[in-house]
């Protein structure tokens, strides 16, 4: 009555019932709880913690295990589903091998190991088992520990397994050290990008990502600091090259390999053999144990020169003779040779394969003769479609290997001027008309190598030499630390193609005459010939078998036998022809009659030895003067105390050799000309002997080839 009235307030509503409260623990459980959880579960999370720790920085140890478990695991899982074996087991090897390479490529595992060998080895022994009984039971499993253990402790104690191991963990530790030394030398922001590469042989690249400012020219000012500052030995940093696998400047790998260069035996086992001459051509191992090839024919380029540079005895031969071998399997290419050191002996076992050979600086110039007439007879050949490039399908590649070239390049030897203008021609114009030109030298200066013949060569090999500055011909930034290249032991060479700074550092396996002569059997059926067109107008081809050494038409094939024969016939009916003309215009020239009265005068024989100033030799000839048989002996005791039994032989084999004296039977020669002519031949014999003896001594490479220990 008295203010406003309020509506009635709504029924309050009825109260959820409350859950009832959790009993409280007693004290002796919580003691009980704490306890277990303090004294037992916390130690044990701690140790599995560190324990994972440990495997994983030892990854690389335990990999075998992981693999073989895992696969173990999957496959006992496939049988009891009632997967078919012949499905796991394929299955189970791809995956094995894709886990190999996951690894391998992120760099978890060296390049060379026996954990995919292992394990792909003790899956298929257990599958055998597994096939006759279920894997579940005892024997299986026992079988497959069994194996898995064995593979583990072989990678386990295996010395180059160690050794990676053991750089590794040093490695580890150099990138996070390395920035920190680079921050301190003015250099900072620079990180590693990327896990380092660590090769067997204990060769680590450090990927490095370089900041605004810095620059590779720069960071190789400093490589003496920076191996100061990471306690690492002098001249252990190899080198600083742009990373292959970024266009990006700033992208560069750091090259560290603390021990000096060793020899590593390569065996001989190419991946893959070229069968055609666009193939490449498998030269040996990297040295990360990778496979290096090498491709003098390039599809729609042409031909690719190479220049191989050493020393006597860096093996120069036995990599030319390795490249002959393997190209040998190709039926579409032609193999001629240059061999001016051991006059074709290196070759002789791979003749029937061999189109031609050279062995003196005279027939090297007729080689590159023919190949500069060459390019406009094969470009008669050139159709619209092939884009000025020959293309070997059609016609078959010309493959020329010269070894020890500068007896025919040299610019201070006489009579070479016309040799290297055809060279040169050759070299500049021939590669778009399929040929390729892999020539040797023991040194590319200007002495040994004309100078302008070294730009045409696309591909340098560098062996060991005497000194450091003779590789500054092949190898550019040959001074740098790392191409130090008289410490490359035999068969090894630093690679470097033309317009790169960065060199592949490879080992080479070494050819055997029984490789070469079994390779000569296999394919001498391949062997192509040069298109008719071209051979019949260069101007030596024809003839190039004339000049053969007597003692290598034993190791040609028939055909080329016969060859030889037509050849030397040629030339003597050649040579006899144009004696008869001689004579025929002397004869119609002189048109007076006259009476010719001749007489012949018998020389004593001391005369004619008094024209022999060497006593040595006076005393050999005065021997075989005599017109019966003369034993070695004989011929031996005549200069016995003053020259050795290989002087003597050498002169009798010179004069054999020359037409004048015979030796059917062994032990005994006999002189078969007259006495004066004997006496001038000895002479010339000499002169010869002389001469070849200084060439040798300026290229004192062996007979045999340049072969690796």
């Amino acid at each position: 009555m008295f203010g406003k009235q309020h509506a009635a307030l709504p029924p309050a509503p009825e109260q959820a019932p409350q859950a009832p409260a959790k009993p409280r623990r007693g004290l002796l459980e919580r003691a009980v709880r704490a306890v277990a959880y303090h004294v037992v579960w916390t130690p044990i999370r701690w140790a599995a913690t560190k324990e994972a720790q440990r495997m994983w920085r030892h990854r690389d140890f335990h990999t075998p295990w992981w693999t073989a478990a895992g696969t173990y695991v999957a496959a006992t899982i496939a049988h009891v589903a009632e997967v078919p074996w012949w499905a796991t087991m394929p299955v189970l090897a791809a995956a094995v091998t894709g886990i190999h390479r996951y690894l391998t490529k992120h760099d978890l595992l060296p390049i060379t190991t026996t954990t995919a060998t292992g394990a792909a080895a003790a899956l298929a022994t257990w599958a055998a088992a597994a096939i006759q009984t279920d894997p579940l039971t005892g024997p299986a499993a026992i079988a497959w520990g069994v194996l898995t253990l064995a593979t583990t402790c072989g990678w386990g104690f295996d010395r180059r397994a160690r050794h990676w191991r053991k750089i590794r963990e040093r490695v580890r530790v150099a990138v996070k050290t390395l920035p920190k030394v680079l921050s301190e030398l003015g250099f900072p922001r620079i990180i590693v990008k990327g896990s380092p590469t660590v090769s067997g042989s204990g060769r680590v690249e450090y990927p490095l990502l370089l900041p605004v400012g810095v620059t590779r020219r720069i960071l190789e000012k400093k490589i003496a600091e920076i191996e100061s500052g990471m306690h690492w030995p002098a001249g252990s940093i190899k080198e600083i090259v742009q990373d292959p696998r970024h266009n990006s400047a700033a992208r560069v790998i750091l090259i560290q390999h603390e021990t000096r260069i060793t020899a590593q035996t390569v065996a001989f086992d190419p991946p893959e053999t070229p069968r055609t001459a666009y193939d490449r051509v498998w030269l040996g191992n990297t040295e990360g144990d990778q496979p290096f090839y090498l491709n003098p024919f390039v599809k729609g380029h042409g031909g690719l020169h190479a220049a191989f540079g050493g020393m006597t005895g860096s093996a120069k031969s036995n990599l030319m003779r390795l490249i002959a071998m393997l190209y040998a399997h190709c039926p579409d290419l032609i193999i001629w040779v240059i061999d001016l050191k051991s006059g074709g002996q290196v070759y002789r076992e791979l003749l029937p394969r061999i189109d031609r050979l050279a062995v003196t600086p005279k027939q090297a110039g007729e080689v590159f003769a023919d190949l500069a007439a060459m390019p406009p007879l094969r470009a008669e050949l050139l159709l619209p479609e092939h884009n000025q490039v020959l293309p070997v399908s059609l016609y078959p590649g010309v493959l020329v290997l010269g070894d020890e070239m500068s007896r025919a390049w040299g610019k201070t030897r006489k009579g070479n001027d016309q040799i290297v203008d055809d060279s040169d021609k050759a070299l500049a114009q021939v590669r778009a008309y399929n040929a390729a030109v892999l020539a040797s030298a023991q040194y590319w200066n200007k002495d040994s190598v004309h100078p302008k013949l070294l730009a045409n060569f696309t591909n340098n090999f560098a062996g060991r030499t005497r000194q450091k500055a003779d590789s500054q011909f092949l190898l550019r930034g040959w001074s740098k630390p790392g191409r130090d290249t008289t410490h490359l032991p035999a068969g090894a060479f630093y690679h470097q193609q033309a317009g790169d700074d960065g060199t592949d550092l490879i080992f080479t396996p070494e050819v055997t005459d029984l490789q070469l002569a079994a390779v000569a059997a296999e394919t001498a059926h391949l062997a192509p010939a040069l298109e008719e067109s071209t051979a019949t107008r260069l101007p030596y081809y024809r003839d190039r078998w004339a000049d053969l050494p007597d003692n290598l038409i034993m190791h040609c094939s028939e055909d080329q036998q016969l060859l030889v024969h037509e050849a030397r016939a040629r030339r003597k009916t050649a040579s006899l022809r144009a004696s008869k003309n001689d004579l025929a215009v002397a004869a119609a020239a002189d048109n007076e009659p006259r009476v010719e009265v001749t007489e012949r005068l018998d020389i004593p024989t001391d005369v004619l030895l008094e024209e022999i100033a060497d006593p040595h030799l006076r005393a050999l000839v005065a021997v075989h003067l005599s017109p019966g048989w003369v034993s070695t002996a004989e011929s031996d005791a005549a200069v016995a105390g003053q020259r050795g039994r290989k002087w003597a032989s050498e002169r009798r084999k010179e004069w054999r050799a020359r037409g004048l004296v015979e030796a059917p039977e062994r032990g005994k020669s006999r002189r078969i000309v007259g006495e004066e002519r004997f006496v001038a031949g000895a002479l010339k014999a000499e002169e010869v002997i002389r001469a070849r003896r200084t060439d040798t001594e300026e290229t004192p490479d062996t007979e045999t080839g340049e072969t690796p220990p």
